[in-house]
């Protein structure tokens, strides 16, 4: 298959996963074809990016004679499209003021933050007795470090949401050469402004106003640009920062770590390691001690309990969206939770193997495995993840914007 039919059928699967966290979510009777065809993209998105050009992503700008106008439109559509998010964003935190009784991760987020600024560090994971008669802090500290900032600078905390968002477009705008493709462009470009349109006006989804999601969808996305690049610092403070965040990679570092030692890169090995016992001494153990550190390691034992409290007071989060969760049902949420478990740490493995078998005894010209074994792990906890809230789902949408316009936009005589 040559390179410009893989690159079509990239754009074709990316285009469907695409609408199918979309638009297709507007209509109900889609929704279970769009919870199977979501998925079954993203596995096929995984595998093309395997038979493209090795990536090697430069953070220079080159148009050759195309370089001026290219960087005109991609100012140009970086300040329509912060005008854009500052509009929206702007407008659902003055309607939707921040109360735990409507969503409880942010303003739980933001005690956490104020415990942290005010010294009292010991306290960041203590129960916090202004919510729920005293809940229980669960998230990592990569997820809520950031909106320290919103705190220091006494705005709303979620402007640090829309910030995130903001980084992301400025990276898929210069990843993105539409100079270099001009007949695939504006399916990459409609798509682009198709998710970032959807999470501006779709206030049922509340990324923007309810949710911590922007800053995870910005750490994957530059483990994204980080694996594109190659610098296995940039890749291992990028794993870091997702690991403390949302830990839906895990399936994928040993996969990955053990693609490091096939390939023979062993300082690459050991730095990546080194990156990563680094960050969670300085960001969790240092700080907060082995006991918090702990407490989220047994959460994922609580999800299934968690799951059946969902299916019993609001079945809406499964049916309405995407996931698998709603073909097993509450009576078979162990199963699924087991499946969840097991999958996630073998399929990554065995897809990493299966490539390496390719490449080495069958001689296919396989590339950019730890990227699309990336992908495939994502791929595979989110559409099997025991409540799936549907903000979830655009870590991974994101990831396949940056990976497919990346490749779709790789001049043809890259080899």
């Amino acid at each position: 298959m040559s390179k410009a039919t893989t690159k079509r059928l990239l754009i074709v699967f990316f285009v469907l996963e695409t609408l199918c966290a979309t638009e297709a979510l507007v209509f109900e009777p889609l929704i279970p074809l769009a919870s199977i065809i979501y998925p079954l993209g993203g596995l096929a998105i995984a595998v093309l990016v395997l038979f493209l050009p090795k990536a090697r992503q430069s953070f220079s700008i080159q148009e050759n004679i195309h370089h001026l106008p290219s960087l005109s439109f991609r100012i140009m559509a970086v300040n329509i499209m912060c005008i854009e998010l500052f509009h929206f964003s702007n407008t659902w935190i003055s309607d939707a003021p921040l109360d735990y009784h409507d969503a409880d991760m942010l303003p739980i987020m933001k005690i956490m933050c104020e415990r942290f600024l005010s010294g009292h560090w010991s306290q960041v994971y203590s129960p916090i007795p202004e919510i729920w008669q005293g809940v229980q802090p669960v998230y990592l500290p990569a997820m809520w470090m950031p909106f320290c900032a919103g705190v220091v600078a006494n705005m709303d905390i979620r402007w640090v949401t829309a910030i995130c968002l903001a980084f992301v477009f400025v990276i898929f705008i210069f990843v993105f050469h539409p100079s270099h493709q001009k007949k695939n462009s504006p399916y990459i470009i409609a798509m682009a402004f198709v998710l970032f349109w959807w999470l501006s006006v779709q206030q049922e989804y509340g990324l923007i106003p309810y949710t911590e999601e922007g800053v995870v969808i910005f750490y994957y996305v530059i483990l994204t640009l980080a694996l594109l690049n190659g610098n296995i610092w940039f890749i291992g403070i990028a794993i870091s920062l997702c690991v403390l965040s949302r830990y839906s990679l895990i399936g994928w570092l040993l996969p990955f770590l053990l693609l490091l030692l096939y390939e023979k890169k062993y300082r690459s090995f050991f730095k990546l390691m080194l990156t990563g016992a680094v960050a969670l001494l300085l960001f969790m153990v240092i700080p907060f001690g082995w006991g918090p550190f702990q407490k989220l390691l047994a959460l994922p034992n609580e999800y299934i309990d968690f799951g059946l409290r969902v299916w019993k007071d609001a079945p809406i989060v499964f049916s309405s969206g995407l996931g698998l969760a709603k073909f097993f049902g509450p009576q078979h949420i162990l199963l699924q939770h087991r499946l969840l478990i097991i999958l996630t740490f073998t399929i990554p493995l065995l897809f990493v193997l299966i490539a390496i078998w390719l490449k080495e005894k069958r001689s296919y010209p396989i590339h950019n495995i730890g990227l699309a074994s990336f992908k495939l792990s994502l791929v595979v906890f989110y559409n099997l993840i025991d409540v799936p809230y549907n903000y979830l789902f655009y870590t991974s949408s994101f990831v396949s914007l940056i990976m497919v316009s990346y490749f779709v936009s790789l001049q043809e005589d890259v080899k």
